[in-house]
């Protein structure tokens, strides 16, 4: 089923979000769990994996939430417009020195907040902080491969080590599930399961797969 799900489901909900992808801001929420819902149904299908909270489906079954896939595939498109792969270099402001992504905002008073509220959606806005907190070995890699590798790396130590800092992109990761399994949803959620299992039919309609 997991296979299933990255080669057939998964590739329809990433393509192409540099144009699409919602920014996690006060108004997107309902779309980004929107979208998060899909992932969220298709695990709980999985063998085993239907009586678990979905913060713990993720990490039983090593995926990341969909809008931090997000957030890592605008981090590679940037990546291959920095590297000047696919041809859109032109469109980010890289410093000359540490390839750090300045705005491109203006900050006169001739543009309307609408204006730049639209702007910093734009993939050359959204990315920048996350970018710019991206270390030099990640960003100075040598190929696209290496990047996703390096990323990974930079991610998983941090991790371990504990380190928070604001603008990482898996921080993302914490937000939706904040919102997804809340401490009421988890105190209800054990209830909700057994009475799932006492009727089938309904759990079945409700695409909860409650066998171990």
């Amino acid at each position: 089923m997991l296979k299933i799900y990255k080669a057939l489901i998964r590739p329809h909900l990433e393509y192409g979000v540099q144009l699409w992808s919602p920014s996690p801001e006060h108004g997107n929420w309902s779309l980004i769990l929107g979208i998060e819902s899909v992932q969220r149904r298709f695990t709980r299908l999985i063998d085993g994996m239907g009586h678990l909270p979905y913060s713990e489906r993720l990490g039983h079954l090593q995926l990341t939430t969909l809008a931090e896939r997000h957030f890592r595939g605008d981090l590679i498109e940037t990546f291959k417009a920095y590297r000047d792969i696919n041809g859109l270099k032109h469109i980010f402001n890289f410093s000359k020195h540490r390839s750090n992504i300045i705005s491109c905002l203006k900050t006169t008073n001739d543009i309307s907040n609408d204006v730049r509220k639209l702007h910093r959606r734009f993939l050359t806005e959204r990315i920048r902080e996350i970018w710019n907190k991206l270390p030099t070995f990640v960003r100075e890699s040598d190929s696209v491969n290496d990047f996703k590798c390096n990323l990974e790396t930079f991610k998983s130590t941090c991790i371990r080590d504990g380190i928070h800092s604001v603008g990482y992109y898996w921080n993302v990761s914490y937000e939706v599930l904040s919102r997804i399994d809340t401490p009421t949803y988890l105190v209800n959620r054990s209830k909700q399961v057994e009475y799932l299992r006492e009727h089938p039919f309904l759990a079945k309609k409700k695409y909860f797969n409650l066998r171990y």
